[in-house]
C-alpha cells in the first residue's frame, strides 16, 4: 500500500544562483545552510504534503540555472505537472532570465491543464 494518494512531479527552473537549492531545502527538510554549491545539472527532492485529507508526494527536480547544462536539463520538462520560475529579488537580472526559462517550459511540456 502506498503512503499517498498522488504523486506529481514539478520542475523547479530559474537563474544560476536565485535560490532554488535553497527554497528546495527549506521545503524537504525544513532547514537552511549558509552556503551551497552550485547544483551540477540536475538535483532531486522528494517530500510529501497533506493537503485537506490527502497525502501528496511530490518529486521535485532541482535543474540547473548554468547555460551550459541547459540542453541537459531541458528533457526533465517532459511528464512534469508543475513548474516553479524562481528568481532572486536583490538580482534583476535573475528575473530578466526567466523570459528565456518560461520559453523552454513553454518548448519542452505538453500543455495537461491551464497555466496560472
Amino acid at each position: 500500500m502506498s503512503h499517498y494518494d498522488y504523486m506529481f512531479k514539478v520542475v523547479v527552473t530559474g537563474a544560476s544562483t536565485s535560490g532554488k537549492s535553497s527554497l528546495l531545502l527549506r521545503l524537504s527538510e525544513d532547514s537552511f545552510r549558509e552556503t551551497y554549491i552550485y547544483t551540477l545539472g540536475v538535483d532531486f527532492y522528494c517530500t510529501r504534503v497533506q493537503v485537506g485529507d490527502k497525502r501528496v508526494k511530490l518529486q521535485i527536480w532541482d535543474l540547473s540555472g548554468q547555460e551550459r547544462f541547459r540542453r541537459l536539463t531541458n528533457g526533465y520538462y517532459r511528464g512534469a505537472q508543475g513548474v516553479f520560475l524562481v528568481y532572486d529579488v536583490t538580482r534583476t537580472d535573475s528575473f530578466d532570465e526567466l523570459a528565456s526559462k518560461l520559453n523552454d517550459v513553454n518548448d519542452y511540456t505538453i500543455p495537461t491543464c491551464k497555466r496560472i
